[in-house]
């Protein structure tokens, strides 16, 4: 197993369609912009669902940024398109800028030959403080391995014949269902900490003018 370098999955992208935009994409073609010496950087997708709220979100260039709390789980998917060939496997993995703000990744670490579609993550905040993210902006790495010992021209060959199988683009019903119900992060844990803190004060106070005042009226009661 050898990992493609940029060239050769710049040669994959033209020749293979390994790396697409979607057809709605506007503006310059970023694909060779987001090209590193062996991985290209994948982009956050439109569409993301929050563990806590009643279904996905759509992210727009008017409201591109989502904000994941302490302890929050998310789904994200990716804004590009990926066509494995059957010569190639793919690894994942979330930018090192997130990583160190304490965003791990929860799901899968790879991508099978011959899938086709929109990459989906399971993710979750183990930072101390809230992570943003924004539509549109370079968010995962892909990295590119060969599963054949052949040539460039046999895995051309080979690849071409592929048979992509029926993948579902974007978030599905069965992983909001797996993730559903209410939040338990660490920010929300926090609100309801400091509730019970003031009720307790509230209450407490009550509850001790209301023992004094008991406590004076038998004093009394016994002079």
């Amino acid at each position: 197993m050898s990992f493609l370098t940029q060239e050769e999955i710049e040669k994959r992208i033209d020749a293979d369609h390994l790396i697409e935009l979607p057809e709605h994409s506007h503006g310059p073609d970023t694909r060779r912009d987001n090209l590193n010496q062996a991985s290209y950087d994948l982009c956050l997708g439109k569409e993301i669902y929050m563990v806590g709220d009643a279904a996905p979100k759509v992210l727009t260039n008017n409201a591109p940024y989502a904000s994941l709390a302490p302890g929050q789980f998310a789904i994200l998917t990716t804004h590009e398109i990926i066509s494995m060939p059957s010569d190639l496997l793919a690894f994942i993995s979330l930018k090192s800028t997130f990583k160190f703000q304490g965003l791990v990744n929860i799901s899968g670490f790879h991508v099978d030959p011959t899938f086709r579609g929109k990459l989906r993550f399971g993710v979750q905040n183990v930072g101390p403080s809230d992570i943003r993210l924004k539509y549109g902006e370079p968010t995962f790495t892909i990295f590119f391995a060969t599963l054949s010992t052949g040539g460039i021209g046999a895995a051309r060959e080979k690849s071409s014949k592929t048979h992509f199988r029926p993948t579902p683009n974007g978030i599905r019903l069965q992983d909001v269902q797996l993730l559903g119900g209410g939040s338990l992060s660490l920010a929300s844990l926090h609100k309801e900490v400091e509730r019970l803190s003031t009720l307790v004060k509230i209450y407490g106070g009550l509850a001790i003018a209301a023992l004094a005042a008991l406590l004076i009226d038998l004093l009394q009661r016994l002079h």
